[in-house]
């Protein structure tokens, strides 16, 4: 691989107002080829729009991978108080969306945390416990108000611990981005998208989009679980001390169709094959009539349930399906992405500031072609390798500003 060198960014089309600056790295394969322009446009974008003011260091690669995979993004990940993320999250809101957004009451009671010391926790569905409360029974749900290490702390991507105030980050980028050569991408979209290519472009402001936060925990005990690739080890674990839920899994909800929770109204719900939903009114609506999450790669949907979710009518997520958004779980040749109301609305909730009213701008949308020619008037199906999250804790420190509020790096 070739040493890491910053890629110098033309692009001269990205709003005055805009704060956010995205740092690209080049981790090997990048400078030179088709794949520069393409990152540069789609980290232009995401600074177009996002006004929040610190800096991602992404790292990008572009370089023959496994058979069958065209991209995987890695995050960086720390275990953070979910009453801090609750307290910032209202600290840096200053959007009519952040004004209207329910967030998750905390239990009255305290849990003695490890780390943290006494805070509050969320209670939520999840996967109900099996005998001996080690691993995941897929067939059962429980409404979770034991306030234990899953309900008291949150696993949160760097650039989202940016975007919420956290400062004190080592050395090291936030993300590392990496694309497969060996696939056939369209770096152009201004004839549109080849019927034999993928739109490099939206590919790439999704991905970003993972960095920067749209990840759900509901992964981790979907790949953690008794059908997954890491079962053996999900099958020993106490769930009540394990990190998992994410920021956006805070506006996760679904309308309790196994009844588990007191009462008839909708529940946060982060248990594997549910009809979830991203809601800010609390789970009383999806927001704009239609944000269904994923519900898992193995046990559910079949997709990434750090997605939204492909059209009910058509799995396979091709053939001229209407997107949700850019943060959809597939991509398809000939495909352009289109980022929409909904996509945005996601990133404000879970603490980036934008430079547009979501909620008056409720059918807003943009596709490649068009971030295209704004960014450059200055001269899947796709497969999204997460991270894992992992168990152990490594010794950083961060604090939110303003605060004294640790986190600890997720191993």
């Amino acid at each position: 691989m070739a040493a890491s060198a910053a890629l110098g960014c033309a692009i001269g089309a990205v709003p005055a107002q805009a704060q956010l600056k995205i740092n690209l790295i080049d981790n090997g394969g990048v400078t030179g080829s088709q794949a520069e322009l393409g990152f540069k446009i789609a980290a232009a974008y995401w600074e177009s729009v996002i006004s929040t003011n610190v800096t991602v260091n992404l790292g990008v690669g572009y370089s023959a991978l496994g058979t069958g995979i065209i991209g995987s993004t890695g995050s960086t990940r720390y275990s953070v108080a979910t009453e801090d993320v609750i307290g910032a999250l209202r600290d840096v809101g200053s959007s009519a969306l952040d004004a209207a957004a329910v967030l998750p009451g905390l239990s009255q009671t305290t849990f003695n945390d490890s780390v943290f010391g006494a805070v509050r926790g969320i209670s939520m569905v999840r996967n109900a416990a099996r005998t001996g409360n080690t691993g995941i029974n897929l067939n059962a749900s429980q409404y979770d108000t034991s306030i234990g290490t899953n309900n008291v702390r949150l696993s949160v991507t760097e650039a989202n611990l940016k975007a919420l105030g956290y400062t004190g980050f080592g050395a090291g980028n936030d993300a590392n981005i990496t694309f497969s050569s060996a696939f056939a991408f369209d770096f152009n979209p201004m004839n549109g998208i080849s019927a034999d290519r993928m739109d490099f472009i939206g590919v790439a402001i999704h991905e970003i989009g993972h960095a920067l936060g749209f990840t759900s925990g509901v992964d981790v005990y979907d790949q953690y679980s008794g059908v997954g690739p890491n079962a053996t080890i999900g099958n020993a674990l106490n769930w009540n001390n394990q990190t998992a839920g994410s920021v956006l899994d805070l506006f996760r909800y679904s309308s309790d169709p196994r009844n588990v929770a007191p009462g008839t109204g909708p529940v946060l719900d982060w248990s594997v094959g549910t009809a979830a939903y991203f809601s800010l009114d609390g789970g009383l609506t999806q927001f704009n009539g239609r944000s269904l999450m994923a519900t898992g790669a193995y046990n559910g949907d079949g997709r990434q349930a750090s997605h939204f979710k492909d059209t009910p009518s058509n799995q396979d997520g091709c053939n001229g399906y209407s997107q949700i958004g850019v943060m959809d779980p597939t991509f398809c040749y000939g495909e352009m992405g289109v980022i929409t109301s909904t996509d945005l609305a996601a990133f404000d909730a879970i603490g980036w500031n934008l430079n547009l009213d979501v909620l008056s701008n409720s059918n807003y949308t943009i596709n490649s072609t068009q971030i295209y020619r704004a960014m450059t008037a200055v001269p899947e199906p796709m497969s999204w390798l997460t991270m894992l999250f992992g168990f152990g804790i490594a010794g950083a420190v961060i604090r939110r500003r303003g605060g004294v509020t640790m986190a600890l790096r997720a191993a």
